[in-house]
């Protein structure tokens, strides 16, 4: 076995929170040992350390981490798909090889959670089965985001909104998912929208190709705004972070048919005062809210090709060591960055 140093959840809280060596056993049948290069940091993260998600994180100890990408190590006993040296993703969701997602591969198989180690490591066993080939002009920074981030946007506006040219998005926010999301519209030729309260971000939104920014604060009522800009239309796809407070003008920014797309889980109890109001709106209009949270190893392959083929570069706000790691979690729900926060090993 060997010593690898490893960010590992010892309790509840970010105080459980632990920068230790763990011994690191040899890959078995069908398994690769991954040399990790570098991982990305997500609000899931600090959820996950902070007991947000209830059962999926009695599992102490255990390392977190839903993103990352490494070199191949050492092969198990039957594995012939890949050679030492070549560098790869795994899946965030492992066991989700198929089209369509079984639920023991949800609920038991996510890289970090109740069952899965994840990349927050030096080194990790994965099965063979779960790897994707980096495209190879991204960094080691820029490929550690792909396994989350871009492959929840991807499955958002390609696989579950079919976004084409001269449709409208809508993005809120300028994390990882969000601009990922704006990234892949932009590609084929969509028209994006992005709400921030930040002026800052917006400006940096438009220089990545946004068609037009919106700064929620100074325009509450940002859903009218979209209906303007799109000639009373509305949009086709929106992109909530899962706040109950932004969900009724997600739904009424839409066009009839449209689709809000539900990519993390801000919301708590409360909510907004008119979300009732809505529920009429989404009826009449014939809208659909759809969860998106990854996606299978067949999505995440398409995901990667298109990204090899068009050059596209993920969004990297800062890099720290992976000994900074557990500051970097506790930072996640500030979401103060432009794009993802990665970890490098060193």
């Amino acid at each position: 076995m060997t010593a690898v140093r490893a960010i590992v959840s010892q309790a509840p809280g970010l105080e459980g929170l632990q920068f230790v060596e763990r011994e690191m056993p040899a890959p078995g049948p069908g398994q690769v040992l991954l040399g990790m290069r570098a991982a990305a940091v997500s609000l899931r993260d600090y959820k996950m350390a902070t007991g947000a998600y209830g059962a999926a994180a009695e599992r102490v100890p255990r390392v977190l981490g839903g993103e990352g990408v490494g070199e191949v190590l050492a092969l198990g006993a039957g594995v012939t798909q890949w050679r030492v040296g070549e560098r790869v993703s795994p899946l965030f969701v492992q066991r989700w090889t198929a089209a369509r997602a079984h639920p023991e591969a949800v609920a038991h198989s996510v890289l970090g959670g109740a069952d899965i180690d994840g990349s927050f490591a030096e080194q990790m066993l994965v099965p063979a089965d779960s790897l994707v080939a980096v495209p190879a002009h991204l960094s080691d920074a820029e490929a550690a985001t792909l396994p989350f981030a871009g492959l929840t946007a991807w499955c958002a506006v390609h696989e579950q909104a079919g976004i084409g040219a001269g449709n409208v998005v809508v993005v809120q926010g300028t994390g990882g998912i969000p601009l990922f999301a704006l990234q892949f519209a932009k590609l084929v030729g969509a028209r994006v929208i992005v709400t921030s309260k930040n002026d800052d971000k917006l400006a940096r939104a438009r220089a990545l190709g946004a068609d037009h920014t919106i700064n929620y604060q100074a325009v509450p009522e940002w859903s009218a705004a979209v209906l303007e800009l799109t000639g009373g239309r509305g949009a086709d796809l929106v992109l909530d972070p899962g706040g109950t407070v932004t969900m009724a003008q997600s739904l009424r920014a839409l066009r009839p048919g449209g689709m809000v797309s539900v990519f993390n889980a801000l919301g708590g109890p409360g909510g907004s005062p008119d979300i009732g109001v809505s529920l009429p709106w989404l009826l009449g209009h014939n809208l659909r809210v759809q969860g998106s949270n990854a996606g299978s190893l067949l999505s995440h392959q398409a995901m990667a090709k298109a990204i090899a083929a068009t050059g596209l570069k993920p969004v990297i706000e800062r890099i720290a060591p992976l000994a900074a790691g557990i500051d970097a979690i506790a930072a996640a729900p500030k979401s103060e960055q432009f794009g993802k926060v990665c970890l490098l090993m060193d």
